[in-house]
């Protein structure tokens, strides 16, 4: 099976329901797949932007571009024109597939969609044979870091996400993420693997057309990132009637284990299924899950590799972690692993350079069943007065603590934003008392709200100018 070219093995049954409620089949969006990769050059290869957003034709630029052997390189439309030209002059794509309604006669026309050329002279020599997509590592931000992805890894990791999640052609999903970010992205892959349904919608669940929406078509599923299960508790989830829900799924970041085993109990409640998991975009997406709702004492866990896949640690020295609860660097093993990344068009030239073996650059160790558990990120540790220091620990433990606020920092120097600057004095007793941190180390800044992400996910880099090289955990 291939995505992109096999579509229409399944035939006349529904592939997409829009929020206008149309329906198009397997062989309906394979035709129109097909059209569009048609419209594209048939002598060499190039690269196309796609201004994405959670509808019929942004899903048929991705899957055209890559279907007529082209690369795509998908933008979300919330991304501010600024930016938007930042990555652009990084990448020279020599396509655009958007909304624009730019000069020029559009070589090709889906609803208010437009393929476009740019004046970018055209370099597909400079595309590597096994290159099919670039996702970009930030969803916001406009950084032109990237992942350069091939088209096995795409299908090797829709695969396998299948298979875990038990997906079957009656499955009916819900885009409650952007299609621009590798964990959204992943749900549509999935399910056209299957010969599934996606309802397409850009309505935010937090709006009552969303769920509306949800009702009306049956949704079997839905996803989320912390952020989304924050929002599902003000929205009263546990009340809500939504008999056709079979399974929901959270990944983006680490949910608290008092959120997790909530969640979990609510989907036995409803004879649903409630799926942690753990990625990066580095790994086109999935990379371990656990079924929190059959380990209710596993809840902190992010589960065991995906099918196919493999994950060890590797110690200090670079050897490997035998024994259970030892921590570790956890690495990961996979055909669904990137070529490598990128920062501009000329890292697009570059093959395999990692060979299906990742670095994830977060620090774990393993129980007795084998199930992994994130300790932190390399990243997120800084040394404080020589003692390394876990910013996440140090982030749980004050928003426990009633705190609104995130960290960030340097060696030496913690800095804290904080949506109450009237909490300073409080902080720094507490950081004290518990972390034995010099109040003198500690910056704090107020901010009016604690920025996200176009994901969901804290947007540490708007704040304290950090990178990170995790693209979805």
């Amino acid at each position: 099976m291939d995505i992109y070219r096999d579509l229409h093995r399944h035939g006349d049954r529904t592939a997409l329901i829009d929020a206008r409620g149309t329906r198009y089949s397997y062989r309906e969006l394979h035709d129109m797949v097909t059209a569009f990769g048609a419209a594209l050059p048939s002598a060499g290869r190039a690269l196309i932007l796609l201004r994405t957003r959670n509808r019929v034709e942004s899903l048929v630029g991705y899957l055209g571009g890559i279907a007529a052997n082209h690369v795509v390189l998908p933008v979300d439309h919330s991304v501010g024109d600024d930016l938007l030209h930042h990555v652009t002059q990084a990448y020279r794509p020599e396509y655009v597939w958007d909304e624009s309604t730019g000069e020029g006669a559009p070589l090709f026309t889906a609803g208010s969609y437009r393929l476009v050329r740019t004046g970018h002279a055209p370099g597909g020599s400079d595309l590597h044979e096994q290159l099919s997509a670039v996702l970009l590592t930030s969803g916001s931000t406009g950084s032109p870091k990237g992942v350069r992805l091939s088209r096995r890894n795409l299908n090797a990791n829709a695969s396998s996400i299948a298979e875990y999640l038990e997906l079957d052609p009656s499955e009916r999903a819900i885009t409650s993420l952007p299609m621009s970010y590798s964990y959204g992205l992943s749900v549509v892959n999935s399910h056209l693997w299957v010969g599934g349904t996606l309802l397409l919608t850009d309505d935010s669940l937090v709006r009552r057309e969303f769920w509306e929406f949800f009702r009306e078509h049956g949704a079997t599923s839905f996803s989320g990132v912390p952020y989304t299960y924050e929002m599902l508790d003000t929205l009263r989830f546990a009340r809500m009637e939504l008999p056709s829900l079979r399974s929901f799924t959270q990944a983006g970041g680490k949910l608290h284990a008092e959120t997790v085993e909530r969640y979990a109990a609510e989907a036995r409640k409803r004879s649903a299924r409630f799926y942690v998991m753990y990625g990066q975009t580095e790994a086109t997406a999935r990379i371990a899950y656990l079924r929190a709702d059959l380990h209710p004492d596993k809840s902190e866990s992010i589960g065991a590799a995906i099918p196919d896949g493999k994950l060890y640690l590797k110690d200090a020295n670079g050897l490997a972690v035998s024994e259970p609860r030892m921590h570790g660097d956890l690495h990961y093993e996979g055909a669904n692993v990137m070529l490598g990344h990128a920062r501009d068009r000329a890292d697009l030239i570059k093959g395999d350079e990692l060979g299906g073996c990742l670095d994830t650059r977060d620090v774990a160790y393993f129980d007795d069943d084998g199930n992994y558990y994130i300790v932190g990120r390399r990243s997120r540790f800084v040394k404080m007065s020589g003692v390394r220091t876990d910013l996440d620990q140090i982030e749980r433990h004050l928003r426990e603590a009633g705190f609104a606020c995130v960290c960030g920092g340097k060696d030496e120097e913690l800095s804290i934003a904080l949506e109450d600057i009237s909490a300073a004095r409080l902080v720094r007793q507490l950081l004290r008392r518990t972390f034995r941190i010099d109040p003198r180390q500690v910056r704090l800044m107020e901010v009016a709200e604690i920025p996200k992400t176009a994901h969901g996910k804290t947007d540490y880099a708007r704040l304290f100018g950090a990178t990170d090289e995790g693209g979805s955990r």
